[in-house]
């Protein structure tokens, strides 16, 4: 992956994580929609671990970010 698609990844990623819809994230940053759903997918099941079983949009904290960092763990 070239320095441009890694970049449209991680902009997606963070509009992933603000709570953006897939459809909108892959509309502005140029990745496939298939990659984006794939990144969401990703990002629950790392939130889910992170939380204890459950998403920040099922916990109702609407557009709560996430610390960075907890999901990297």
């Amino acid at each position: 992956m070239n320095k441009t698609e890694q970049a449209k990844q991680d902009m997606a990623l963070k509009m992933l994580k603000g709570q953006i819809d897939v459809e909108e994230v892959a509309m502005i940053s140029g990745v496939s929609l298939e990659t984006v759903q794939k990144m969401r997918q990703d990002l629950d099941e790392k939130e889910r671990k992170a939380l204890g079983g459950i998403t920040v949009k099922e916990a109702g904290f609407g557009s709560v970010l996430i610390d960075n960092d907890v999901l990297d763990e």
